[in-house]
């Protein structure tokens, strides 16, 4: 498996970890090749590490912003780890939000709220508009953001699930086209 590690200086190592038996790993960095035994000390974040026959205490935590700080020889690092998986799922997010977006209505109700209107700039994850179903008001958010082209429902109109709600072009585009 590989993994993607990005570091708080803006460093990015891809380390690539093939397992060779309970505990035993060959692991690859930076062109360097290592054999490690790597094993849980308490399931609390504290692991025992052998290293080409040397061996180092080493303990991860969770920090802030989905950070993980690891303390290893004295030294501490706080990384970005993603596996090959999370990795690529991240690209294609990079590549949809790249693309634009159309908030979808998730489910069918009422639309009760329109929270943008066009040439607004909409953050990732902030609410487009709401839709009453079953007497619960649900906010609609945009997942990647972007600059609002179309609102294309209005307040008091019924809408089915999937039903377009607002078109978002990449903010990059809209202020190419801006500056043009």
């Amino acid at each position: 498996m590989r993994y993607f590690l990005d570091t708080r200086d803006g460093r990015r190592l891809e380390v690539s970890v093939e397992e060779r038996g309970a505990g035993r790993f060959r692991v690859r960095c930076s062109g360097r090749e290592f054999e490690a035994d790597f094993a849980d000390v308490d399931y609390l974040g504290q692991y025992a590490l052998a290293l080409d026959a040397r061996s180092f205490a080493v303990s991860i935590e969770p920090a802030a912003g989905g950070e993980l700080l690891v303390r290893i020889a004295g030294e501490s690092f706080a990384l970005k780890a993603l596996d090959e998986r999370e990795h690529a799922a991240g690209a294609v997010g990079r590549k949809a939000a790249a693309a634009g977006e159309t908030v979808l209505a998730p489910i069918p109700g009422v639309v009760i709220g329109v929270r943008v209107r066009p040439g607004e700039r909409v953050p990732p994850g902030a609410a487009v508009a709401v839709v009453e179903a079953m007497k619960m008001q649900n906010e609609i958010a945009a997942a990647h953001g972007g600059v609002v082209l179309q609102v294309l429902v209005q307040v008091g109109q019924t809408v089915a699930p999937n039903q377009p709600l607002v078109v978002l072009a990449p903010a990059a585009d809209a202020q190419d086209a801006a500056g043009a």
